[in-house]
């Protein structure tokens, strides 16, 4: 017996929006039925789509299987928490939000509907990050003592006027929270769960309300420590990279390809580089990544299980990303601790 297809509605007709309406469309097994959010018309019409003024109106309308919110960063909650009330299954953009505390409320209702929920964080099915976790999983490479992530990209004054919430504190708009978050999302993954944070922030590049370089140290539970550095104002952009450190040597990783690998009696993973890099165009990512989450996401509801990468996950970085702008801001140490992993609703 063949699946039934199942129906997406997209609220958020952004730049990130039709990489998404282009994931879905290559993804068997899924349609894009509705656009929502003022702009949509153009997306709606190319995907075959309907489109509707904001996301009350498409959910009034019918609700669709899954809703997938690509607003912009501040404005994920409202619009990811009407559609699980309304049953369906929700997919969100990085970051899940902006508000730690709004994460925490979203992870727990995502708990609550019993819905399959997950945040993007694409980088994560890179073939290279795959392999690396699972010998690293496998006590293979020894114990994670430390690792190292930088993203020294490069954005133009053109790029924050020509959608100014990416120059915003209450959009999330900044270095960390805009680029770095999927390194940082890289470093959740292999090492775990963040215990305290130090961290430092400046606005050097570009006149703007955010920051656009930061330096944060981390300390995860399990021991292992952490440097992560951001930036929007290093011309002309580099490769995003990766370091990880072990009781039995290192790797680096390039963005997505191993570009270093140090353990005895380990053979390097032999994996393929997709060759996409945000470092100074956000427009050369591509939807690769986005495909393959797709995948697990309709996989996910298939089967009855939980995404591969969930609103749990997503708010784990938004609690990280806080404490180290909270860390930046007041000069101190900040414990994971003084901001909640999940609100019940």
């Amino acid at each position: 017996m063949s699946e039934r297809e199942r129906t997406v509605g997209l609220v958020g007709p952004g730049a990130i929006a039709r990489a998404h309406a282009a994931a879905v469309a290559a993804v068997d097994g899924l349609r894009l039925v509705a656009v929502a959010g003022r702009g949509g018309e153009q997306i709606a019409a190319d995907f075959g789509a309907r489109a509707f003024a904001d996301h009350a109106a498409m959910l009034a309308a019918g609700a669709p299987d899954i809703v997938v919110v690509t607003t912009p960063s501040g404005d994920h909650f409202a619009p990811a928490a009407a559609a699980l009330a309304a049953g369906c299954h929700v997919v969100v953009e990085k970051p899940l939000a902006v508000d730690p505390q709004e994460a925490a409320r979203l992870a727990g209702l995502a708990r609550a509907t019993n819905r399959v929920c997950a945040t993007i964080s694409q980088r994560r099915y890179e073939p290279a990050h795959q392999a690396v976790k699972a010998l690293l999983d496998s006590g293979a490479l020894g114990e994670l003592r430390l690792i190292e992530a930088d993203v020294h990209w490069w954005r133009s004054d053109a790029y924050y006027a020509e959608k100014p919430w990416r120059g915003e504190v209450a959009q999330g708009g900044g270095s960390l929270f805009n680029q770095g978050v999927h390194s940082l999302d890289l470093m959740l993954f292999f090492a775990g769960r963040v215990e305290r944070v130090a961290a430092m922030a400046a606005t050097v590049g570009h006149r703007i309300d955010v920051e656009d370089m930061t330096a944060a140290l981390l300390r995860f539970e399990s021991g292992a420590q952490g440097v992560l550095v951001t930036s929007t104002a290093t011309p002309p952009g580099a490769e995003a990279g990766l370091r990880l450190f072990t009781s039995r040597g290192f790797c680096a990783l390039e963005q997505d390809r191993i570009a270093r690998w140090t353990f005895e009696g380990v053979a390097a993973p032999e994996t393929t580089s997709a060759g996409v890099s945000g470092a100074s165009d956000p427009g050369a990512i591509g939807i690769v990544g986005h495909v393959q989450q797709w995948t697990d996401i309709r996989d996910a509801i298939r089967a009855s299980r939980p995404a591969a990468i969930t609103f749990d996950d997503g708010a784990a970085a938004a609690r990280v990303v806080a404490a180290i702008y909270r860390a930046a801001a007041e000069g101190r140490h900040v414990a994971l601790a003084e901001f909640p992993e999940r609100i019940a609703s």
